[in-house]
């Protein structure tokens, strides 16, 4: 049985438009989406890939159907590599009709939390994340990959003048410890109960 609510770690990859510290409001008004694209290697995103399709392999099984939306949420890069694609609502409204607010972790290489800062495409980062499936009669059944925390571990604080593909309370998100040389080190992260992740 698929544990939906299980957290994954990437592998260091590369970051596309990043939008980690404030929510992406183009497409997705008035509250805007946290997304990032990031790109691995195609040994690296074996694991994801196999996590992905299991994920919704269940819940075709659950729903009695065959049936796939569209939109994947990786895609094979001509370019070389597979990109996936994370995000994360900032406002959630429940069932009963209360909202509730919510956004990624954001950590330095040394696992304090970082700083707001610009983070542009091309920076090297791993990401913390829930696989979630759902499923309507419009498009089938899909998957999301609910972005929970990030690590950075080379940031790129300037943006390119060229378009590339690949240019909880003491839980740590499978992050380790990198060496790095130009990530600052950060304060120490406060409390949050495990509640106001989700």
């Amino acid at each position: 049985m698929i544990n939906e609510k299980a957290i994954h770690t990437t592998p260091v990859g590369i970051g596309q438009y990043p939008y980690i510290f404030t929510p992406d409001t183009q497409f997705e008004k008035p509250d805007g989406v946290f997304t990032v694209k990031l790109v691995l290697t195609d040994e690296d995103a074996k694991p994801l890939v196999k996590l992905y399709e299991e994920t919704l392999t269940a819940r075709q099984k659950t729903e009695n159907t065959d049936r796939r939306a569209p939109h994947t949420q990786y895609k094979v890069l001509q370019s070389g590599g597979i990109e996936f694609k994370f995000k994360l609502k900032p406002k959630v409204t429940m069932k009963n009709g209360t909202d509730f607010e919510q956004r990624p972790k954001i950590y330095n290489a040394d696992k304090t939390i970082a700083e707001t800062q610009p983070v542009y495409t091309g920076s090297k980062m791993k990401i913390a994340f829930q696989a979630f499936s759902w499923a309507n009669n419009l498009q089938g059944v899909g998957v999301g990959l609910r972005l929970k925390a990030v690590q950075l571990i080379e940031i790129v604080s300037t943006k390119s003048d060229t378009k590339s593909e690949t240019t909880e309370d003491n839980f740590d998100y499978g992050f380790g410890e990198e060496k790095v040389s130009n990530v600052p080190s950060g304060k120490k992260e406060v409390p949050v109960s495990q509640e106001t992740d989700f």
